[in-house]
């Protein structure tokens, strides 16, 4: 009997025990912080664990390794777009947002990402790049948008991302010293930002500078004779330094990194991908144009080292990070996205059968295997994004055309066209080469421009950029304007994406010496296959 207080105070100490950790149960969860990285110009060909070569990028490999990576993601053709259908969650039909020049979002009329979680109590953040999402220097619009705090580059056509940075700093423009790089001025807001609000959970929209032109040498790089691979290269160091930030603030289990590429690669090299080189690049429709890669790390909530093959497009971003939050959509707001939260914590989710891609009005509609133009063409990407191949199987093509109606109902279909067999650019094309056959033909008059102007790096004037369009297309049919000439092409199998040529090459604007390249290239082969 002596025993029995004893007895009692342990049977005691056990029922408080279990009532507590009972009442602890009951607590809500702390919310994961996300990190949604969206870097510039990479694409897929870029990523070492993608098979991209010859970048080397350790650090992506290892959150991938570490994490979870998906085989199938496609972005928009062209900056604008992606970033617009990423935000919002809609496709370019509904929002507009279908170029560049016409992207700029109005929250009041499609929410974004972080416009919805910061009601929802998430300290929000940008930092690097606004992009097309807003006008060019409006030092409100990070705040419309959403983002309680941000550091971003808001200019347009300036050289000024890098070094010798010009940035908006929570709406005050902050100049930066000639020896300081953009990139490490972001990085280190970033960090600031994660330590003053690690106690509540946070949303960054990591919108990377790089690897986007003007091509510059980076703070490790040797020489001028690889900036691409450098600035790639940089891009990959700093997703480490994210990562181990993290780890110093102890909120690496606690936050989900999503990282992507708004669209296909630019600039040289390219890349590879399994030592092929894609078929398309950027703001090209072609599987290079936008396929991209999505690496989702969180140590304990996501599981390491698995590859997900369900296909997944820019929309989903926006319910997928609302599902991670466990956030609920504002009544009455609507996506074209469907979320993959269930596949990136580890369980089957419900895939969607197809995604789509628009730039300007050309699209298409693509599943596993084939994919639908807007103007009918029908191939078969099973060796995506390496080639595209005419396909007959008509209950696919059936099937697809259905689903294309059924989303698009209501919208203008792509004019048919009986154009010839898209051209790719030579894998290493002679610019001197054929800019003389250009002379030859009369197209251009002289090579001191072009050889100066179209090459990575450089810029090619709009009004040059368009005679030499127009100049082009009246050798091979009539033309009598830019719009005509650039169809002309298009049909010609020379340009891909109209909405480009039609956007830069007018007065006042520029276009990317590189691109340029490509079309000159594309020319000269149409010539000579004349």
């Amino acid at each position: 009997m002596k025993r029995l207080p004893f007895i009692l105070l342990i049977v005691l100490l056990l029922v408080s025990l279990a009532a507590l950790h009972a009442a602890d149960g009951l607590k809500p969860a702390r919310k994961p912080n996300i990190i949604l990285v969206l870097s510039d110009d990479v694409g897929l060909s870029r990523i070492s664990c993608y098979g991209g070569a010859p970048f080397k990028t350790p650090h992506l490999d290892r959150l991938a390794a570490t994490g979870l990576r998906f085989e199938r993601s496609y972005s928009m053709p062209l900056c604008g777009p992606s970033r617009a259908a990423l935000l919002t969650g809609k496709y370019p039909f509904r929002t507009g947002a279908t170029s560049n020049g016409n992207s700029e979002i109005n929250p009041a009329v499609h929410p974004t990402i972080p416009f919805v979680l910061q009601r929802a109590g998430y300290a929000t953040c940008a930092i690097g790049k606004l992009g097309q999402s807003a006008p060019a220097d409006d030092a409100a619009a990070p705040k419309r948008l959403g983002f309680d705090e941000s550091m971003l580059w808001m200019g347009r056509a300036t050289p000024d991302r890098y070094w010798n940075p010009r940035y908006y700093r929570n709406g005050e423009v902050v100049q930066g010293k000639p020896d300081e790089y953009g990139p490490d001025l972001t990085h280190a807001f970033l960090v600031d930002f994660m330590k003053r609000h690690r106690e509540r959970p946070f949303f960054v929209y990591y919108s990377a500078v790089l690897s986007h032109g003007p091509f510059a040498r980076t703070p490790d790089s040797k020489d001028d004779k690889s900036l691409v691979l450098d600035m790639v290269a940089y891009l990959d160091k700093q997703m480490g330094q994210l990562a181990e930030a993290l780890n110093d603030l102890r909120l690496r289990d606690k936050t989900v990194i999503l990282f992507t590429s708004d669209n296909g690669p630019y600039g040289n090299p390219l890349g590879t991908i399994r030592g092929r080189p894609m078929i398309g690049s950027k703001m090209e429709l072609m599987e290079g144009g936008v396929r991209e890669p999505l690496i989702v790390n969180c140590p304990g909530r996501v599981p390491s080292g698995k590859v997900c093959n369900d296909l997944t497009d820019f929309t989903d971003f926006f319910p997928t990070v609302l599902e991670l939050a466990g956030v609920n959509a504002p009544e009455g707001l609507k996506f074209d996205g469907h979320s993959i939260a269930p596949q990136i914590l580890g369980q089957p989710g419900r895939p969607r059968p197809w995604v789509y891609a628009q730039v300007g009005r050309e699209f298409f509609i693509a599943d596993q295997r084939y994919k639908l133009y807007g103007d009918g063409k029908f191939v078969d990407i099973s060796d995506s994004p390496v080639a595209e191949t005419p396909a007959t199987d008509p209950d696919a093509k059936q099937r697809l055309q259905a689903a294309l109606d059924q989303l698009r109902a209501g919208q203008p279909s792509q004019p048919a066209s009986a154009g010839r067999a898209m051209l790719r650019p030579e894998a290493a094309p002679d610019l001197q080469a054929d800019v003389r056959l250009l002379i030859e033909h009369k197209i251009v008059a002289s090579a001191d421009y072009w050889l100066a102007n179209a090459v990575a790096g450089g810029q090619v004037d709009g009004p040059r950029a368009a005679e030499l369009v127009i100049a082009a297309a009246k050798k091979l049919k009539p033309a009598a304007g830019l719009d005509e000439a650039v169809d002309v092409l298009r049909q010609e199998g020379i340009i891909s994406t109209v909405a480009y040529w039609k956007q830069h090459a007018v007065a006042g604007e520029r276009c990317n010496g590189a691109n340029v390249a490509r079309l000159i290239n594309k020319i000269a082969q149409r010539l000579k296959a004349k």
